[in-house]
């Protein structure tokens, strides 16, 4: 178990909340395209499609912790297919392989009838409790 000034586990981030993300806690994200989500050239900003992918998968990975862990990213790999230029982005994150340490994920994004993107990512178990100090 771990120690009661933990930080609890909590399914959104600043970030995830000022982009709008709406998460379903297992692993979907959905984001209505306004103003804030774009690059100069008027589509949507690969970070902001980063966030969303990192979002979805971690929740995803989380849903196989137990007591006392957590998970952080290790490493997410994104191919970016298609320019989205508004609409709504659905992104669902799914496990491959639930790790002992490192769990194996994948996702993909869509915007109307296509997919738009698609990304593998690795998230690293860490136990919640704080090292001793040295």
């Amino acid at each position: 178990m771990g120690s009661p000034d933990a930080p609890q586990r909590c399914d959104t981030s600043p970030l995830a909340e000022f982009l709008k993300v709406d998460q379903d806690g297992e692993g979907t994200c959905r984001v209505s395209i306004n103003p804030v989500h774009l690059s100069p050239n008027g589509t949507m900003h690969g970070g902001a499609l980063f966030t969303m992918f990192d979002t979805a998968m971690g929740t995803a990975a989380a849903k196989h912790l137990t007591e006392g862990q957590m998970c952080v990213t290790m490493e997410i790999q994104i191919r970016y297919l298609k320019p989205i230029f508004d609409g709504d982005v659905e992104v669902l994150g799914t496990v491959m392989h639930p790790g002992r340490r490192i769990i194996q994920t994948e996702a993909r994004a869509i915007n109307g009838d296509r997919i738009v993107a698609s990304a593998t990512g690795s998230f690293v178990v860490l136990d919640r409790e704080k090292p001793a100090p040295a």
